[in-house]
């Protein structure tokens, strides 16, 4: 279905938009512009070419609704895997101790949750941006940036002059740290002492068992929960492959943060050999040369994420831990967000006031957010024990429906779903410019 036509920007055809970083935030971004008729809308790139990185990412509700709206929705499904249900369970012995009906979601909130491979949700907005008429200049490292005046210095090119900057430069936001230092604030990510490992399994390596062959035909994600860890696995590319993905404390300092460091397999297997013979199976089918490990930080929340013309989007402004799988979805809405209130502005000089009102509208959703993931990685992670057998009994009575029973996987908890599913980050930013 087509996304429902918008109102033209008042300013779409003079006012001018870079955006700074090609990733899901800033594609999204670039799309909710020039869907709303901005025509000077350049996203800079630092690197060289848009190649396909990552994993499996989980579409929820939320995110849907966006990329309904960005009318991309109807092309990812084409390789996404669209889930019936989630199941949580003991790591050991895979005995399930609870479970979270996405069908029971999607009648409650008007959209499905998918799971999708990162590079088919991206390869959707870029074409999408690029369709729309985005302008994409890859290899082009920001060097500066003019907080007065939107102007951003790229390498090698000298200056840019531009009338909005959107910072979606992610975790290592080299924007946020200038932003930061004129405050008189030290920019520092915090080392959450987590890990993850990537695996992905190509269909052929599962069906020899019927066992896995289960995993991957069932629409389900299945979430392992062992001390100091769990793991999330789930089909993705339409049912031709499977997903895998811990998250692990670590003591390691050598580990680094890009998700593309190569990793040991046998180092893996030992650090889950307790867990139960299908998880292990799982394991050893892991291509050794495709395994990666990377260390999983954030931020701890910003004072502002305005300072003049230039405002921060997605990982810079609010970098998150996996365990709610929001981090994509609020990347998503403040693309959404941010370009809705900057088509309502009728004079330049109200940009400021414009990204003023994205931030109110985006910060307290996406700070809590980033604090319901850390939360459940902490409950999560418990160790055998008193305290994860109190866990587990309040995971098996949420997911029976007992009244007043706080689900401490924020995943599953129906209060937490319907804060993150329930609202309409766009009609509620329409609402906002009009009060305004």
């Amino acid at each position: 279905m087509a996304p429902p036509l918008l109102p033209r920007a008042p300013l779409g055809s003079s006012l001018s938009v870079a955006i700074c970083g090609a990733g899901i935030g800033g594609l999204a971004a670039a799309v909710g512009l020039c869907q709303r008729g901005f025509s000077h809308v350049t996203i800079y790139e630092s690197a060289p070419e848009i190649a396909e990185v990552g994993a499996g990412i989980q579409v929820a509700p939320n995110f849907c609704r966006v990329l309904d709206g960005f009318g991309v929705l109807e092309e990812l499904k084409k390789q996404a895997v669209r889930l019936e249900r989630n199941s949580v369970r003991r790591y050991a012995n895979n005995k399930e101790l609870g479970r979270t009906s996405f069908a029971s979601l999607e009648e409650r909130f008007g959209f499905p949750t998918f799971v999708v491979h990162r590079g088919d949700l991206h390869k959707a907005l870029l074409n999408k941006a690029v369709e729309l008429g985005t302008t994409l200049r890859t290899n082009s490292f920001v060097e500066d940036v003019n907080f007065e005046d939107a102007s951003v210095k790229i390498k090698g090119q000298g200056w840019k002059k531009h009338d909005v900057l959107i910072a979606a430069d992610g975790i290592k936001s080299q924007i946020r740290g200038k932003m930061m230092a004129r405050r008189g604030e030290v920019d520092e990510t915090i080392d959450t002492g987590e890990a993850a490992y990537r695996v992905i399994l190509n269909r052929s390596a599962m069906e020899e068992d019927p066992e896995l062959k289960q995993l991957i035909d069932d629409p389900v994600a299945i979430r392992w929960m062992g001390p100091d860890a769990h793991i999330v696995s789930y089909p993705i590319k339409a049912h031709k492959a499977y997903n895998i993905v811990t998250t692990h404390i670590t003591g390691a300092e050598d580990i680094p943060e890009d998700w593309t460091n190569k990793a040991s397999k046998a180092t893996m297997q030992a650090r889950f050999s307790a867990y139960a013979p299908i998880v292990r199976k799982l394991f050893a089918l892991a291509p050794s040369d495709e395994l990666v490990e990377w260390k999983l930080r954030i931020h701890l929340p910003l004072t502002s994420w305005i300072d003049n013309r230039v405002a921060l989007l997605g990982d810079s402004a609010h970098a998150t831990l996996p365990h709610i799988a929001q981090g994509a979805a609020m990347a998503g809405e403040d693309g959404a967000v941010i370009a809705a209130v900057l088509s309502k502005i009728t004079d330049k000089k109200d940009v400021n006031k414009a990204l003023l009102s994205y931030e109110r509208l985006r910060k307290t959703r996406a700070d809590w957010a980033v604090e319901q993931a850390r939360i459940t990685g902490h409950n999560l992670h418990v160790p055998d024990g008193p305290e994860q057998i109190a866990r587990d009994e309040m995971i098996a009575k949420a997911s029976q429906g007992v009244k007043s029973t706080s689900n401490p996987d924020k995943w599953g908890d129906k209060d937490v779903q319907a804060r993150l599913y329930g609202l309409d980050v766009v009609a509620q930013a329409q609402q906002e410019s009009a009060r305004l």
